[in-house]
């Protein structure tokens, strides 16, 4: 008998947000007999799914709270959260002052997971059923709660960066992380950056938590010649953590031609565009704003880049930018952050201290056509590094293979 998968996402395939899931959503289609998305949040059109994948909305109100009744008659079950959730508070005073949250997302959680109980449980075979969250995270509390109160259910989720590090949560604290820790049957990080911070985390579960990286789709490698200016790019939103606004700073300080291309949205697109106005004549920039994927790819394809550069100051995973970049043979210059120095190697491009001097930054950029960067060879050098180890098609692959072992 094959077996189906069900895939808990945020909102895919609605919206941006979780576009990588377009790179591993074809391998699982063809894996499993059938592929089930239960987006939370999602509602609109629908991005294109492969074949073998349905959507279904198994929450009606993601934000409704659990009745008291509710509450009481699963008394069990809503005790072992909050008993796990209070001795994982990093001080009573953020425990007092987060009560009331605490309160308000135990009861959604609690909600969620009795809708879930109603609408699928009677669907419920461990010998046909897989079930995957995206993320550890909302989801990942609710089918923890499902399965306190039914056995069968078991489940596995990745881990990406705002639902692994404690630096990334409010006041250091996520809320229900060691909750849902025990109750998932696996957890995987998406870097071994968040390997070795989990585990010292919980080295009881040291176990659960293994290594699966995302990945992407080989296009081909990209066109390249040697040009008067050299042509820069870089993909993230444009919010506070990417500091996009030091890519501006370090080119404008630049002495020779540069054209840069962005893409990407955010809050912080005025302090890009204030940087900007400094620049010299010879360094020309381009913000596209927020493009689907499928347009990045098209970009990448026909036009040729000389350098792809990343300075965020957090990562939870191997940057999906910068492997997208590197399978098309563009070498990197990033900051050290997360997992991204596990994309960014000897072989891949030059690793930045995290604390970014934009002068140096510069100087690197302003050297670059000197260096084995900017040679067929080089660039071939990268995508075979690509290859080896964010390969798609290899990655996915061996993660459908571990779930249709569960």
């Amino acid at each position: 008998m094959g077996k189906e998968l069900w895939l808990f996402t945020v909102s895919y395939p609605y919206g941006t947000n979780e576009a990588f899931l377009a790179n591993e959503l074809p391998v699982l289609a063809k894996r499993f007999d059938k592929v089930v998305l239960f987006p939370l949040l999602g509602k609109g059109v629908a991005n294109p799914l492969p074949p073998g994948v349905e959507v279904r909305h198994a929450i009606t109100d993601p934000y409704r709270a659990a009745s008291i009744g509710e509450l009481m008659v699963n008394l069990s079950s809503v005790l072992g959260l909050l008993r796990t959730t209070i001795s994982s508070a990093p001080s009573l005073g953020v425990l007092r002052r987060r009560w009331p949250d605490l309160r308000s997302r135990l009861r959604q959680a609690l909600h969620r997971a009795l809708e879930l109980k109603r609408v699928l449980g009677a669907e419920v075979d461990p010998q046909r059923v897989v079930l995957y969250s995206f993320w550890t995270a909302d989801w990942a509390t609710a089918l923890g709660l499902w399965r306190s109160m039914d056995p069968r259910v078991a489940f596995r989720s990745r881990m990406m960066g705002f639902d692994m590090y404690a630096h990334r949560a409010r006041e250091g604290w996520q809320m229900f992380q060691r909750f849902q820790v025990q109750q998932a049957k696996g957890v995987h990080p998406i870097s071994q950056d968040g390997i070795e911070n989990m585990r010292k985390a919980y080295p009881r579960h040291a176990e659960k938590i293994k290594l699966s990286y995302l990945a992407t789709v080989d296009h081909g490698a990209g066109p390249w010649a040697p040009a008067e200016a050299l042509h820069v790019v870089s993909c993230s939103n444009l919010v506070e953590l990417k500091r996009v606004h030091l890519i501006a700073e370090a080119l404008c300080k630049c002495s020779i031609p540069v054209q840069w291309t962005h893409f990407g949205e955010g809050a912080e697109r005025s302090k890009v565009e204030a940087v900007l106005r400094t620049a010299p004549a010879h360094v020309r920039a381009t913000l596209l704003g927020s493009r689907p994927n499928a347009e990045v790819i098209a970009w990448y394809k026909a036009n040729p880049t000389d350098l792809f550069i990343h300075l965020s100051r957090t990562e939870g995973g191997a940057p999906v930018a910068l492997q997208e970049a590197a399978s098309f043979g563009i070498p990197l210059l990033a900051a050290d952050a997360g997992g991204v120095k596990e994309v960014v190697t000897s072989r891949t491009g030059v690793l930045l201290p995290n604390a970014v001097d934009v002068t140096r930054v510069a100087g690197i950029v302003d050297r670059w056509k000197e260096t084995p960067w900017y040679t067929v060879d080089g660039r071939a050098q990268v995508r075979a590094a690509w290859q080896q180890r964010f390969d798609a098609q290899v990655v996915y692959d061996a993660f459908a293979d571990m779930l249709l072992r569960d």
